[in-house]
């Protein structure tokens, strides 16, 4: 058996004309060898018979016969080849040859028409032969079974574009004989396309996520970046307010510690006194226990008179005189004085306010990102003062419900600034129509005249308030806060020129209010100078009153006084809580009812 090294070169075994290995191999007269086909063709598209290699012209065209023997050598050569280049052994998973009997060759083709796989050496026969060049040749599959329909054992070469399945040409006559098909081939193209125009549109997807996933990343590395530059701006505000509250304290203490050092120095200066007066009695005892034992009668005469002045003891002959002694004092003013009640009490006032405020600004920071997340256990612990854990305290929902749980207050009625037309229950809170009672306070121009209102009976001028009050027992009302300085000979419902900010309720108005409207929510903010009411059983707002002015002229006489005793020439005036019914109908009334801070 010839070696590998004794086969001829590959080049030797090429057809000249299609560069391929000779198929069905013939040589001319001048010894040359070509395809038959090739050959064949060459020669009808010339009107000459001649080599392609050598240029010999030939009178007749010569009666071509295969070369058998030099056939046989070409497919032993490509035998050969393939089983030392190409002759792979099939791996696990991969198409093996259907010819070979020994160890299975790794496939090389599929023919749909034999229904075989044939690895590089046995697929010679269909690049020879003329009826097998005919078949169809695909990569190898394994699943040759489903090209095949089970039905009519044919192959799959058509698709219904109606049941959108492969079939044979034999269904189009059976199940689907009034149904649209098409080519394999063609549908193969066309769902291929349309793979590739979803792919190019997934790929621009992927495209636009990965710039939006960039950009993303981009702008959270740069929110990261403000957001500690702003954590670091809050922590040094509120240093400063540590540094500020540090100042104070440290500014109390030494106002302490001054009156400490003051009352000292008057009770030194006051037992001096006390030691020389005592001093001066101690001399004077003296004389007298002499002039006692004296027997001169001439000198107790003459010398007892001085020691009877006013500034002694009193009448000498009388000593049971009750009369003070001028060293006798008040010693209130050196007496031990206690100011840790005033700073218990303020301190609780301030962080009590604190700590109202930072759950006010906390929950609108955590409003304003729609980010609204659930206060843990123990940071609401640590934010809720005595009063609230006592009451059962929750997180807040909504702003009304923070408003609620942070600036309830108890508001009763003054039933001696009531209209003459309006009943203030025993509670005041209550509010009915009807004949009132005139209360001596009355006479003197403390009640509304004209008007059906009445005040509350406590006013605020710091901070924040709120109250609710059902109005749903009355047809025609108006609720709201008002100017202590507020005309009691008013005319007409008030307005802000007046010093009343309030909310009016008229059955017959066509108002775009509600008209199931239970209870109204009244919240005032007096350093923001904002006045607000609320539908509280919608939980939403009605209207606002904003950027109000509460502080008033003070009078040129009051502003004196004030002046001459030391008082603050700022004027904060109070605002008192306003009601009123319009309307004779006994059965109309206002309940101010208790808020509930945990719905």
């Amino acid at each position: 058996m010839a070696s590998a090294t004794s086969l001829p070169c590959e080049e030797q075994l090429l057809c000249s004309i299609c560069l391929g290995v000779f198929s069905e191999p013939v040589s001319t007269p001048c010894g040359h060898n070509y395809c038959k086909a090739c050959i064949t063709g060459y020669w009808a598209s010339s009107d000459l018979a001649q080599c392609p290699l050598c240029k010999k012209d030939f009178r007749d065209r010569p009666q071509l016969h295969v070369n058998t023997g030099f056939r046989d050598m070409v497919e032993h050569f490509s035998s050969m080849r393939v089983r030392g280049e190409d002759g792979i052994l099939a791996k696990p998973g991969e198409v093996p040859c259907d010819v070979c009997l020994g160890p299975k060759l790794k496939a090389q083709k599929t023919c749909l028409v034999c229904l075989a796989s044939y690895c590089q050496h046995h697929l010679a026969p269909h690049q020879r032969v003329a009826g097998l060049k005919k078949h169809r040749l695909i990569d190898p599959v394994s699943n040759l079974e489903d090209w095949v329909c089970k039905k009519h054992d044919k192959m799959l070469d058509l698709f219904c574009q109606v049941d959108g399945m492969c079939v044979c040409f034999m269904c189009l006559k059976d199940d689907h004989a009034t149904h649209h098909a098409v080519p394999l081939e063609h549908e193969f193209r066309e769902r291929k396309a349309r793979l590739a125009s979803a792919t190019s549109e997934i790929k621009m997807m992927e495209k636009t996520k990965s710039k939006s996933i960039k950009e993303t990343k981009r702008l959270a590395k740069q929110s990261k970046k403000e957001s500690e530059k702003e954590i670091a701006a809050i922590v040094e505000v509120f240093a400063t307010l540590v540094v500020s509250l540090r100042r104070s304290q440290a500014e109390l203490v030494e106002v302490i510690r001054e009156k400490q050092r003051a009352a000292g120095k008057q009770a030194e200066d006051h037992v001096t006194q006390l030691e020389q007066e005592v001093a001066e009695l101690r001399r004077k005892r003296s004389q007298m226990e002499q002039l006692l034992q004296a027997e001169d009668h001439l000198r107790l005469l003459q010398s007892s008179p001085s020691l009877c002045s006013p500034e002694g003891t009193g009448d000498l002959f009388d000593p049971l005189s009750s009369s003070t002694p001028p060293f006798t004092s008040d010693l209130s003013d050196i007496s031990p004085q206690s100011y840790m009640g005033l700073v218990k009490k303020a301190v609780a006032q301030m962080e009590k306010t604190l700590s109202n405020e930072m759950e006010m600004l906390t929950h609108e920071v955590r409003l304003s990102d729609g980010c609204e997340a659930v206060v843990q256990p123990e940071a609401a612990e640590r934010l809720m003062t005595d009063e609230f854990i006592k009451e059962g305290w929750c997180p807040p929902q909504d702003k009304l419900m923070m408003i609620q749980q942070c600036h309830a207050v108890d508001v009763t009625m003054d039933a001696y600034t009531a209209n003459s037309r309006l009943v203030v229950s025993t509670d005041g809170k209550q509010l009915r129509s009807g004949g009132g009672r005139l209360f001596f306070h009355a006479l003197f121009g403390r009640r509304f005249i004209h008007e059906p209102f009445v005040l509350g009976k406590d006013g605020f001028s710091s901070g924040r308030f709120y109250y609710e009050v059902q109005v749903s027992g009355s047809k025609n009302c108006v609720l709201g806060v008002v100017k202590e300085s507020v005309s009691m000979e008013m005319h007409g419902c008030p307005t802000p020129e007046d010093g009343a900010w309030t909310f009016v309720k008229w059955f017959n108005y066509n108002s775009p209010l509600n008209p199931k409207l239970q209870t109204v929510g009244v919240f005032v903010d007096y350093e923001e100078g904002e006045v607000s009411f609320y539908d509280v059983d919608a939980r939403t707002l009605i209207y606002s009153y904003t950027g109000c002015t509460f502080s008033e002229t003070m009078p040129a006489l009051q502003a004196f006084l004030f002046s001459v005793t030391g008082t603050s020439l700022s004027s904060r005036p109070k605002l008192y809580p306003f009601f009123g019914i319009y309307g004779d109908d006994s059965h109309d009334k206002l309940v101010i009812t208790s808020v509930a801070r945990t719905t």
